[in-house]
């Protein structure tokens, strides 16, 4: 309780204090009905086209691999995800059901990928948006792919060493243009083309590794934040709309390869479509 709540309560001693318990459990009730966390999703299931659950009820009908949704604001708690090819009945099984628990404060990402075996799954993964200092870029590589550990080389220099299916790795580099490629940990040939790309300054890059390597399908899929600047007016702190504020960080998805991260936030976002309450990026 405030000091100002105990010098109301030691004046009106009858009065006040049932004023305060009163105060204090509707502000607990409050504090209850708002506990939220923050989420985009992003499909990563190269070749299926899908339909999207949240606890029962269909959020993202024909939604395209490499893909991802706007920010989504989810009541704190746990949720069950189901993921069907577009059009399937809901009597049918799913090719994915999972449940999540969304902590309260929880910002991050739901991935729909293959596993280790090349079964369809979903993962979900904690998004540092913190910022970035001036000059630098953050990377972080994000192994959702049907394949062993992996390398990753920057401008043929080795960056990522040996990353296990299922886990990622941050670093923070100098912002400006390189060449991506990925190699199966200790081996020489590469399992993906090479992909140039713009790491921007002030920017968080989410590099996913999709697809499988028995099948050939290995790419990369990236869900670009820009203006994480180290500036207070630029630090993203989300308003609990459905999408961002026009005037907040941007983001950009770049499906089956690296090289349109260069394209303007704004841009794209001018060019997303609704449907059933949620927002997608092309």
């Amino acid at each position: 309780m405030r000091a100002r709540d105990l010098v109301l309560a030691g004046l009106f001693v009858i009065g006040g204090a049932g004023l305060g318990a009163t105060n204090a459990m509707a502000t607990d009730a409050v504090a209850a009905r708002e506990a939220t966390g923050v989420v985009r999703v992003v499909h990563g299931l190269r070749g299926l086209v899908a339909d999207v659950y949240l606890d029962d009820q269909l959020v993202l009908s024909t939604f395209r691999p490499e893909r991802s949704t706007d920010p989504l604001e989810l009541p704190a708690g746990p949720h069950t995800i189901e993921v069907r090819p577009a059009g399937a009945s809901t009597a049918s099984d799913p090719l994915i059901r999972t449940q999540v628990r969304i902590a309260d404060g929880f910002q991050g990402t739901l991935i729909a990928h293959l596993d280790a075996a090349g079964a369809p799954t979903l993962s979900m993964f904690a998004d540092d948006l913190s910022p970035v200092p001036a000059g630098q870029s953050r990377v972080v590589v994000r192994h959702v792919a049907a394949a062993g550990p992996i390398d990753v080389f920057l401008d043929g220099r080795q960056q990522v060493a040996a990353l296990e299916q299922g886990t990622e790795t941050a670093h923070q580099i100098g912002a400006g243009d390189y060449t991506v490629s990925v190699r199966r940990a200790l081996r020489n040939r590469p399992i993906a083309e090479p992909e140039d790309v713009a790491f921007r300054e002030g920017s968080a890059n989410f590099m996913y590794l999709i697809g499988s390597a028995e099948r050939h399908t290995i790419g990369w899929a990236a869900v670009v934040i820009t203006d994480l600047q180290t500036a207070p007016a630029q630090i993203q702190t989300g308003d609990g709309s459905w999408a961002p504020a026009d005037d907040g960080p941007g983001s950009v998805l770049v499906g089956a390869g690296l090289a349109g991260v260069v394209i303007g936030g704004a841009a794209l976002v001018a060019g997303r479509r609704r449907l059933l309450g949620w927002s997608l990026r092309r």
